[in-house]
């Protein structure tokens, strides 16, 4: 995460979503009773016969980084009556653990730049501080390499380091692989387990730096000719320690992306985009337009990946030592946000989310099952206390209005994603001209071969009554709609109120068939469909 950077680049990119929608509010008697207007009509169409793609777990990430109270007094708060004697905060791990994340992205973000792991591991009194030069504060580095891979144990999920470019060096993030992953009778495997782990951590995903574009970062690749040179150095010194390491570079703007792309695709098994957005706070649907830009900006990545670098890697020298990338180059979304100003805490980046900020996640998600043909992953930046969906007190910690889609795309959505086309009438949501109401996104579970359509009406006040007969009869049948919902477009959770949520949750059983659905105002909606055909 780069304050400066970040706010520049990725916040106000505007582009409509090539499937987005458009949607209106309540319950259908309660919408003619205040508006006087009945739901407005639309239809979906699917295309059960070509999928867009897999869905990838990784979408479902996280992002913890040493900034702020995202780590200390956010997941890790020693001395605590809240902590474990690991100093695990166990509120806040619950919390966690029932966003069931998919990865783990660790140690940023732009604190990598200043990152040395080897300052984060052994006995914590023996433990070097160092001052924070990025965020501000000292880093104790109690919380380090062997913290975060036990975090990600609890929460089951895969870890994702990335390693230092700008103070640090490419031996350095060799050695820490070797450390993490090594298997033989060497040093820092050997000092791994000196200091407790005898198994490798096997950490699978390793970022090649952090917003190395940056400028006013301490980094030092600003110039995309000498990232890729810097870069191929860090890819042999991963690689020569783990063949199996999957890599993420870094990406930016249209030319530095080519230019990446075009000389790393044999290695680069992730390009990242960081997209955060923020809204006109007197105009709160402004939000969505920005959250709807991401998926131009995939789909113009996903031009530059196909046009640069090939499916199935080739003529790849074997004197590298070691295989290519051996799966089609994807986009990873590795911070992922809402950053709306005036917030409080370090950098301003403590705040409180409404519940069109909560739509706003659910559209995220929507586009990325839409795009899951080259979205391979995505980790929200970030989890606890900074831009998160966990907020916390001494005392408490709550889960904000954006936590809850979080959770219900990973409890509902299948592993497949449907092409999907709306027709529906050209309603804005009042306050943009260009965000379309209602969103759809359609996934198959291969499973069992039932069906989820994800539907969030942006509206705060109109529903929208939608045709569902394209989806076949005789060969799905309707079972259940589950909807969140929240008291009103404005309303969120505090800590103030901890024991208070706006946020519901609902479930309906169905029977019959289902011709058409009325998606509430400002709801987000799975209706699922089990598969009866042959």
């Amino acid at each position: 995460m780069n304050a400066q950077v970040t706010r520049r680049h990725f916040i106000g990119l505007i582009g409509m979503s090539g499937l987005g929608l458009v949607a209106k509010g309540s319950a259908y008697a309660a919408v003619r009773s205040l508006t006087g207007q009945p739901p407005l009509d639309a239809s979906i169409e699917i295309d059960f016969e070509h999928p867009e793609g897999t869905v990838d777990d990784g979408i479902y990430g996280q992002f913890i980084e040493h900034l702020g109270r995202a780590i200390n007094g956010g997941i890790f708060d020693e001395g605590s009556p809240l902590s474990d004697t690991a100093g695990i905060r166990q509120d806040v791990l619950q919390k966690v653990q029932g966003l069931q994340p998919s990865i783990l992205r660790y140690p940023g973000g732009t604190f990598t730049k200043i990152y040395h792991w080897m300052d984060g591991i052994g006995p914590r009194h023996e433990r070097r501080s160092r001052p924070n030069l990025i965020w501000g504060g000292v880093e104790d580095n109690h919380f380090g390499t062997d913290e975060a891979i036990a975090y990600a144990r609890l929460l089951k999920a895969d870890a994702y380091f990335a390693v230092n470019m700008g103070s640090g060096t490419a031996e350095e993030a060799g050695n820490w692989v070797e450390y993490c992953n090594g298997t033989q009778d060497t040093y820092y495997a050997n000092l791994r387990r000196k200091n407790g782990h005898a198994d490798p951590f096997k950490v699978k995903y390793w970022g090649i730096g952090n917003e190395e574009a940056a400028g006013p970062d301490i980094g030092r690749l600003q110039d995309v000719k000498e990232f890729v040179k810097e870069a191929w150095l860090y890819t042999k010194a991963i690689k020569l320690q783990d063949r199996e390491a999957k890599l993420i570079l870094c990406g930016a703007d249209d030319a530095w992306n080519d230019y990446v792309l075009k000389e790393m695709g044999p290695v680069c098994d992730y390009i990242s985009m960081h997209h955060y957005v923020s809204s006109d706070k007197q105009k709160p649907a402004s939000l969505f337009p920005q959250v709807d830009s991401m998926e131009q900006l995939i789909l113009t990545l996903k031009g530059k990946i196909q046009t640069h670098t090939q499916e199935k890697v080739t003529d790849f020298s074997k004197w590298f030592r070691f295989p290519p990338r051996n799966n089609a180059v994807k986009i990873s979304i590795d911070e992922l946000g809402i950053w709306e100003p005036g917030g409080s805490g370090a950098y301003e980046l403590e705040e409180y989310y409404t519940w069109d900020h909560a739509l706003g996640t659910a559209t995220f998600y929507n586009i990325m099952i839409r795009q899951s043909a080259v979205v391979g992953m995505a980790t929200w930046a970030q989890t606890v206390n900074v831009l998160a969906p966990i907020m916390t007190s001494k005392t408490a910690s709550i889960c904000q209005t954006i936590y809850y889609p979080m959770q219900f795309y990973r409890q509902h959505a299948g592993n497949v994603s449907l092409k999907t086309a709306v027709n529906t009438p050209n309603l804005q949501v009042p306050g943009s001209k260009d965000a379309k109401a209602l969103d759809i996104a359609v996934t198959r579970h291969d499973s069992d071969g039932s069906l989820v359509v994800f539907g969030v009406n942006r509206h705060p006040a109109l529903a929208v009554k939608t045709d569902l007969r394209s989806i076949d009869a005789k060969k799905y049948k309707p079972v259940a709609v589950f909807e969140l919902n929240a008291t009103a477009i404005d309303a969120m959770n505090t800590l103030s109120h901890p024991d208070k949520n706006v946020v519901t949750s609902t479930e309906k059983k169905l029977s019959g068939a289902l011709n058409d659905y009325t998606f509430p105002a400002h709801s987000i909606t799975a209706i699922k469909y089990r598969y009866i055909g042959k």
